[in-house]
């Protein structure tokens, strides 16, 4: 039997939802494993170097898939509003959501020295530079927003799929050189992550690719699809640590830090991750379930920064009580924790959504450089 994606009833791609929920999964196993790695856990830093060589990638991808192909959107100062109501509402509300809670709980703030008040203020202030120092993980909804403004001036020039796959190459390895010879991050230059738009642009023009080849509905019989997906996951074991670097921070890929490592070995194998989740996202049952946690990933989103600032780091302190060495516990403890909180931080957008829907962008992107059957 051949397996394509489904369109559901509102003309979205099942799968395509279904690899957000897979992707926002693998970001909250990814922190949370980071935060043992710290523990000075060596299985934990394997781990870690494996996710983080393809997840951030993956987010950019998805969003080229559903944008508007071979041209902009009309007029530039709506296209801004959409922007601003399905981007930045979203970022400023759960960096203030962050921000009131840390007055009352003890964090994990890794850019503050608080509860110092300048703290909060220097807090503030990157935020609205683009830095969102209360809510880390929200720096790619930043980003975003540099490189759809970046899109809705030269989606034109994607007519052809020459040229897309011209852009493609020319906006990686600029980009690429762009981070490696100036550290915007550890310089203070990270102004609204505008130094990571060619870079991420790369990946957001591949994912209008394979949309153009319509590549999530290719037919495939489940077993060509299970062996596909496999043989990605071993294409990612062999490569992910040939990665050698240059890195900076840590011994690993950072898309943050502008430090992806070896130009030729991180690309490779993004994409072989990448390609693993998009066939785990069409071999898995289209249930109604994981396709909702799709549609509301951005607000999943804006939420792990709860996890990432104040449960991921005494979680971790547990789980490196119980070992530090043992990768196969590591992973099976920081996967449980990690699906549980992706759950629990389900339930609260779904309320969030029935609640506040303008707040969490919910009314955002539609009829925009996301195609009208999609919200991202």
């Amino acid at each position: 039997m051949l397996y394509s994606s489904t369109q559901t009833h509102t003309g979205r791609i099942s799968s395509i939802d279904i690899a957000r929920f897979f992707g926002i999964t693998l970001v909250f196993f990814g922190h949370l494993v980071e935060q043992v790695m710290y523990l000075e856990s060596d299985a934990a830093a394997a781990q870690y170097k494996w996710i983080y060589s393809f997840h951030m990638p993956l987010f950019f991808l998805l969003a080229g898939f559903v944008a508007k192909q071979g041209k902009s959107e009309g007029r530039f100062m709506p296209f801004l509003k959409k922007r601003w109501t399905g981007r930045l509402v979203p970022y400023f509300f759960f960096s203030v959501v962050v921000l009131a809670l840390s007055f009352f709980i003890p964090g994990w703030f890794p850019t503050l020295e608080l509860p110092e008040p300048s703290a909060y203020v220097d807090g503030i202030l990157s935020t609205l530079m683009g830095f969102p120092s209360f809510n880390i993980p929200l720096w790619f909804l930043a980003s975003l927003v540099g490189l759809e403004i970046l899109h809705f001036f030269l989606a034109r020039l994607w007519a052809s799929t020459k040229a897309l796959v011209a852009g493609i190459v020319v906006f990686y390895v600029g980009g690429y050189y762009l981070n490696h010879e100036i550290f915007f991050f550890g310089e203070g230059l990270n102004f609204w992550m505008l130094n990571l738009v060619p870079l991420g642009y790369a990946f957001y023009l591949t994912g209008i690719l394979l949309k153009r080849l319509d590549w999530m509905r290719i037919p495939a019989s489940r077993p060509v699809l299970a062996s596909l997906a496999a043989a990605c996951m071993i294409g990612v074991w062999l490569t992910y640590d040939l990665n050698q670097g240059p890195f900076r921070m840590l011994d690993a890929s950072v898309f943050l830090a502008g430090a992806p490592g070896h130009i030729f070995w991180f690309p490779l194998t993004a994409l072989l991750g990448i390609a693993l989740v998009l066939l785990c996202a069409r071999l898995v049952p289209q249930t109604r379930f994981l396709q909702q946690m799709g549609e509301i990933t951005l607000i999943i989103y804006g939420l792990h920064g709860l996890f990432y600032h104040f449960i991921n780091p005494p979680l971790a302190a547990w789980i490196g009580s119980v070992t530090l060495n043992d990768g196969w516990v590591i992973f099976l403890l920081v996967g449980l924790f990690s699906v549980a909180s992706v759950l629990l931080a389900g339930s609260l957008a779904v309320f969030l959504q029935r609640t506040v829907p303008f707040l969490v962008g919910d009314k955002g992107i539609t009829g925009g450089t996301v195609e009208p059957q999609y919200r991202y």
